[in-house]
């Protein structure tokens, strides 16, 4: 079934007071889109399982029964489960929708995460973790894409419970099988791997070990060529230490990491709870101490990065004297209000930064502006007016690109970029290197809808030549074609620069087969 007949299909499916508006993201057995709830007027994200995937009615019937006892999950870092359906041939489930990344797409982005700023996300999991195991549910596939940043809120959210399977011994043989999905590579348990139908608690502890490794190195404890080789080193091979792989993280944190990683269940932390509390021990990072300093912390780290100090007073620590503590906050107050007033009248200023590989236009406060790569302007603007900036790509090759952001009373220094990530979105820009002794034809997104010819030729000798930017998806593919031969780059989604979006290929001698 197409993209489009699916999206038919679904809006038939959930009748009239749902408008299904777009695709917006793609797995290996489940597509999501965004649907607008007419009756409550709030957006909504509709998890459909894949119609082109082989599944058993026992399959559906036991993965619309897991999600039913997911949806009773109550907790502020568990995303919820409005509702379950099945109809026009599809099986769906809806989730609210939201504006923020996954903690996949930050840490393409950023690399490693400072410790601080990695328990301020990983704590409130772990605590979104400890209610599902006590409900009787494990999730089976935590990784990155499946903790959400919800920035709006400033908080993390774990999702995909769709795929649990209950712990309790009354949840009847059918529950107790493997199931729908068989976990992440990188993030797999010992277990998982060798198949073992009765997961618990402790293979989420493992695969939230492997993400928190990757949080604070930069990559998953364990990688390879294939899968097979990932998932044999989980098995076999001992954990490495992430202080080892970086001197920035705390030996201690590296030492909760390593006992998550343990190859036996019995040799790791009993409970997501008792990681909390390694976690929150005064060894530890400084900038989280407790759940609800978690929680606190997470909204301005999520957002910024930006770390705080911990106001916590240890045992000991010697008082100062409230006479001199009075002193400085008279002093200090005037300077603060001066200064607060200062930045109060200050008029705003807008940075715009173009981070894309080509010229854009810029439309804002009634100006149009051509910026070149690497290129910005500074503007100053009225505090009092919503400001509407609007950026479009001046494409030679490729689709059109573009956003708009709006900015209500603007205050300070507003910063804001053409990047391969706006909204509604990603992009790529593939360059090309060719090195084949003949001139190429180009296909994007070959074999996928959407699929594109960049109505150009890379000439022989063509180095880092730029076709254009085009949708970026997982799998998103350039293939290259000379005298019915044909070369092709897959999954790109990974390697595409997040900012940027370029991605560099080599097309050698030989390659066209």
């Amino acid at each position: 079934m197409t993209e489009s007949a699916t999206l038919a299909s679904l809006s038939r499916a959930l009748g009239p007071k749902y408008e299904v508006r777009r695709l917006i993201g793609s797995g290996g057995f489940a597509e999501v889109y965004e649907v607008w709830d007419k009756d409550l007027e709030r957006r909504l994200a509709v998890k459909v399982l894949r119609p082109d995937v082989a599944w058993t009615s026992g399959m559906i019937e036991r993965f619309q029964r897991e999600t039913r006892a997911a949806a009773r999950l109550e907790h502020p870092n568990i995303l919820p489960i409005h509702f379950v359906g099945e109809g026009e041939g599809l099986v769906y489930y809806a989730m609210p929708f939201v504006d923020g990344m996954s903690l996949g797409e930050l840490l393409k982005r950023s690399g490693a995460l400072p410790p601080e700023r990695a328990l301020a996300i990983i704590i409130p999991i772990l605590d979104a973790l400890d209610h599902a195991h006590k409900a009787g549910l494990v999730h089976r596939d935590i990784k990155p894409d499946n903790i959400m940043l919800d920035v709006a809120r400033g908080r993390p959210l774990l999702v995909d419970f769709g795929i649990a399977r209950r712990l309790d011994s009354k949840a009847g043989p059918g529950l107790t099988q493997t199931g729908l999905v068989i976990g992440t590579p990188h993030y797999m348990s010992p277990e998982q791997a060798l198949g073992d139908p009765n997961l618990g608690p402790a293979s989420d502890l493992y695969s939230l070990g492997a993400v928190l490794f990757q949080m604070v190195t930069g990559a998953p404890p364990f990688d390879g060529d294939s899968s097979q080789q990932i998932v044999g080193k989980h098995i076999a091979d001992p954990p490495p230490a992430a202080s080892d792989v970086n001197a920035k993280v705390p030996r201690e944190l590296s030492d909760v990491i390593l006992r998550l990683l343990q190859k036996q269940p019995k040799d790791r932390f009993h409970s997501a709870a008792e990681v909390i509390g390694a976690l929150e021990s005064d060894k530890q990072p400084s900038t989280v101490r407790s759940r609800a300093s978690a929680a606190a912390a997470a909204t301005e780290l999520l957002v910024s990065g930006a770390t705080t100090k911990s106001t916590r007073r240890h045992v000991g620590a010697a008082a100062r004297p409230r006479r001199l503590g009075w002193v400085l906050l008279v002093i200090a107050l005037p300077l603060l209000a001066l200064g607060a007033g200062a930045l109060f009248f200050r008029q705003p200023t807008l940075v715009f930064e173009n981070k894309l590989n080509d010229m854009v236009t810029v439309q804002v406060a009634g100006e149009e502006r051509r910026i070149l790569p690497g290129g910005s302007f500074t503007l100053k603007v009225d505090r009092a007016r919503r400001l509407d900036v609007s950026w479009q790509l001046v494409p030679r090759l490729g689709v059109p690109l573009g956003d708009t952001i709006a900015l209500p009373r603007p205050r300070g220094t507003v910063r804001v970029a053409a990047t391969a990530s706006p909204r509604h979105g990603a992009y790529f820009a593939p360059v090309i290197t060719n090195e084949t002794g003949q001139s190429l034809s180009i296909i994007v997104n070959a074999g996928l809808a959407g699929s594109t010819r960049c109505g150009c030729t890379i000439p022989p000798g063509a180095q880092r030549m730029m076709i254009g930017y085009y949708p970026l998806y997982q799998n998103s593919t350039v293939r290259a074609e000379a005298n019915d031969r044909s070369a092709t780059f897959q999954n790109l989604g990974a390697q595409a620069n997040a900012t940027t979006g370029i991605v560099g290929l080599l097309f050698r001698t030989g390659d066209l087969h």
